[in-house]
């Protein structure tokens, strides 16, 4: 019997998908990229989302709609157990509270940057952008890098320690995505050039539509 194909909806320009991404083809684990296009709405259209975001993974008749559950699943994987599935208890912990915190504190608030700096004509319907929104999101990022250093980092290479896990692969992609608006990660540039050296082979092709969203909304008319 063939073995299950493990699929990954996603969109490069998503800053979780490209997480999902860099965890899959770095470890070398077979999958299908199923590209969708969050700015034409195509996720809308797909039957495969449940909750109608990116990323999804699905791998024979098991659905993961979570972004931080794709990544607890894909690092578990034979060949991304470094990963994630492989690391000792202390080392796991520490990942899975980074994911509680970026899923409940550091994303919504990257998320909201992002909106109000480059996307309010596409999903507010505002001429103008929020300029008292963007500041507040902004203010509230640079403290959230500064939890990030001290409490997460604190003065090791990664998250976990000595080697990179999925915590700093979700971490440095959603620093690129709000780079992408704008804000300064020049205190970040060490430890976003270590996990960037760890997935070299793709991480700057896995980048580019990320750091092109600007210019992609411009030439859609919505910036």
């Amino acid at each position: 019997m063939a073995a299950p194909v493990l699929r990954l909806f996603c969109d490069r320009k998503s800053h979780p998908s490209r997480a999902a991404l860099l965890l899959l083809k770095t470890a070398n684990i077979p999958h299908e990229e199923v590209k969708l296009n969050l700015f034409r709405g195509e996720h809308w259209k797909q039957k495969e989302l449940p909750f109608r975001k990116l990323p999804v993974l699905t791998h024979g008749n098991l659905t993961i709609a979570e972004s931080t559950s794709i990544l607890r699943y894909g690092g578990q994987l034979p060949g991304a157990e470094q990963w994630y599935g492989a690391r000792n208890l202390t080392e796991k912990i520490k990942t899975d509270e980074f994911l509680d915190f970026w899923q409940s504190t550091l994303n919504p608030v990257a998320l909201s940057f992002i909106q109000n700096k480059l996307m309010f004509k596409m999903l507010f319907r505002l001429k103008e952008p929020n300029q008292k929104a963007i500041d507040e999101a902004l203010k509230t990022h640079e403290l959230q890098k500064k939890i990030v250093e001290k409490y997460f980092l604190a003065g090791k290479p990664f998250i976990s320690g000595d080697t990179p896990s999925i915590a700093d692969l979700l971490c440095v992609c959603t620093l690129e995505q709000t780079a992408a608006g704008g804000a300064n990660h020049e205190a970040s540039k060490e430890y976003m050039e270590r996990v960037r050296q760890a997935t070299l082979d793709v991480y700057d092709e896995l980048t580019e539509d990320c750091k092109k969203i600007p210019e992609t909304l411009k030439a859609m008319k919505m910036l």
